[in-house]
């Protein structure tokens, strides 16, 4: 029988405390005996946990309202995680908050910083803390993508009924976060990584929609259109960079640490 994870939705949820009781209940449950829930909830955890530490910035009247018009014409009307952001304002600030925080991650490792100087270094501090934490969870995110990737194009016609069921819940959870990283790289003109997310979120809302007895076919054209871009081989080459980017980020945190 296939374990029935909790969704990007309930982690959520759970994390403000806006479920009901019985799925409090039973997303505490879950995440008691769930590696990959568990570790799905850590990793929101330490991203809430690095918004925490950034003072807060002082924003313009509306400012959730012009970040929703931005977002809300290219989000599938009928998604689920779209209903907890129009109707939970704690939410919707959640997610002004990581775009915030991913644009800063993304900008830190493009702009050159001025010379340091004692709050140029609290700052500089800061801003590692955010890239560093932002750089794993790309990271994290880019590998569950590939390996989606790789079981899709490697499923056999026999299986492939039941792969696609997987993969499309898959890549239900995955959208909404490639969707943040790739505006965000956008916006700072980190294009290697836009495009890539570009293509990427094209197939995951394709198979996020798709039915679940899809016609192999269909499948058959899924595994062309992954070839035909090179999705594959695109997402283990950003990966790697992103990697690089991690050793890099550690590399310098650890001089900074032992100058100081």
């Amino acid at each position: 029988m296939t374990t029935l994870h909790l969704t990007e939705d309930d982690l959520v949820l759970h994390y403000y405390g806006e479920l009901d009781t019985a799925s409090e209940n039973h997303a505490a449950t879950h995440l008691s005996g769930c590696d990959e829930c568990h570790r799905a909830y850590a990793r929101l955890q330490r991203v809430l946990a690095a918004v925490e530490s950034v003072p807060a910035p002082a924003l313009s009247d509306g400012f959730e309202r012009t970040v929703w018009a931005r977002l809300e014409p290219a989000l599938p009307a009928s998604r689920g995680w779209l209903r907890w952001l129009v109707f939970s304002p704690a939410n919707l600030a959640w997610v002004s908050a990581i775009l915030v925080l991913i644009a800063g991650a993304f900008y830190a490792g493009r702009v050159t910083r001025p010379a340091p100087s004692v709050s140029g270094s609290k700052i500089a501090s800061s801003e590692q803390i955010r890239e560093g934490v932002l750089l794993v969870d790309l990271g994290e995110h880019l590998d569950r993508s590939q390996t989606m990737l790789v079981e899709l194009v490697s499923a056999e016609p026999d299986d492939a009924t039941a792969r696609v069921a997987i993969e499309r819940a898959r890549a239900g959870e995955l959208v909404a976060a490639n969707r943040l990283y790739r505006q965000a790289a956008t916006q700072t003109g980190d294009v290697a990584v836009s495009e890539l997310l570009d293509e990427l979120e094209r197939l995951l809302v394709e198979l996020s929609a798709s039915p679940d007895q899809l016609p192999t076919e269909d499948m058959e054209r899924v595994k062309q259109q992954i070839a035909a871009k090179d999705l594959l081989f695109k997402v283990r080459v950003v990966s790697s960079g992103v990697r690089e980017r991690q050793k890099q980020h550690s590399r310098t945190r650890t001089g900074a640490g032992q100058s100081s």
